[in-house]
């Protein structure tokens, strides 16, 4: 597909990092973050004791183009959080998924007790304290964006802020740059090279993860029936979005989603 979409949206990041940086400084940042007073949500428990589904708010993609374009975040929060989902994920990327920070603090008022993702293309530690002043519990780091000491300091800072982190690998080779004290290791089925997607990538993936891992499966999960059996190969959560986004009542879709698999278990 010529230029790396994923190294494009990188470039795009820090342009905007560094564009906020002149508003509003790193420090003062640092300062606002300190005086937060808020105690984060724990997503990881919160995925191992419930359904396991981080629900997406998300309006459009790259690969998909406008999904539900004029979605009010409030609703879906609330519905999401109704419908038994373990967590939410709020995309705060503007060009490419038509999100924003604004989100991410609307979903917090609409579900204070539902933890929240911040799905963003990390670069800079900058973001990680606007994800903490904006009301996420937990970000996304991206190991095919970034060095793997960059994903390492990345993580470190995030937990210093008192944020859970869910790493994103796509293939074996990415492995090896997981922190040890990552708190979610999620694998993408979207090669964000290439937004090509194979559901079978996580299964064949997730035998290769470290031992005690939190495991997520991400991505091209369409059906109930996808979630089951990635859930059988071992997965304990899977990020869903479009599967939800693109239908009339996505609150609803997710708890049919839930009740799908409560049903399914009863069966075996």
């Amino acid at each position: 597909m010529g230029e790396n979409i994923l190294q494009k949206i990188a470039a795009t990041k820090r342009a905007e990092v560094e564009a906020m940086k002149r508003i509003l400084s790193l420090r003062t940042m640092e300062e606002l973050a300190a005086a937060d007073c808020r105690k984060g949500l724990s997503m990881k428990d919160s995925i191992l004791s419930g359904s396991g589904i981080i629900a997406e708010h998300k309006r459009r993609s790259p690969s998909k183009g406008e999904i539900n374009p004029m979605s009010e975040v409030s609703v879906i929060a609330e519905t999401y959080a109704g419908g038994g989902a373990s967590a939410m994920s709020v995309l705060t990327d503007t060009p490419y998924f038509g999100g924003s920070l604004t989100d991410l603090a609307v979903a917090r008022k609409a579900a204070p007790s539902l933890p929240l993702l911040r799905k963003e293309f990390i670069v800079d530690e900058y973001q990680l304290l606007q994800a903490v002043l904006f009301g996420a519990d937990a970000v996304l780091l991206i190991v095919a964006m970034l060095p793997a000491e960059d994903i390492w300091d990345l993580n470190e800072s995030a937990h210093r802020l008192g944020l859970q982190t869910l790493v994103e690998i796509h293939s074996e080779e990415e492995i090896a740059a997981i922190p040890s004290d990552a708190d979610m290791v999620g694998v993408n089925n979207r090669d964000l090279t290439s937004f090509v997607t194979d559901i079978e990538n996580a299964s064949r993936i997730i035998d290769s993860l470290p031992k005690g891992a939190v495991k997520i499966a991400e991505s091209g999960i369409r059906t109930a029936t996808d979630m089951v059996k990635l859930r059988d190969r071992g997965f304990d959560g899977f990020l869903i979005g479009e599967a939800f986004m693109s239908t009339e009542n996505p609150g609803l879709t997710l708890r049919r989603f839930v009740e799908y698999e409560a049903e399914t278990r009863l069966k075996k």
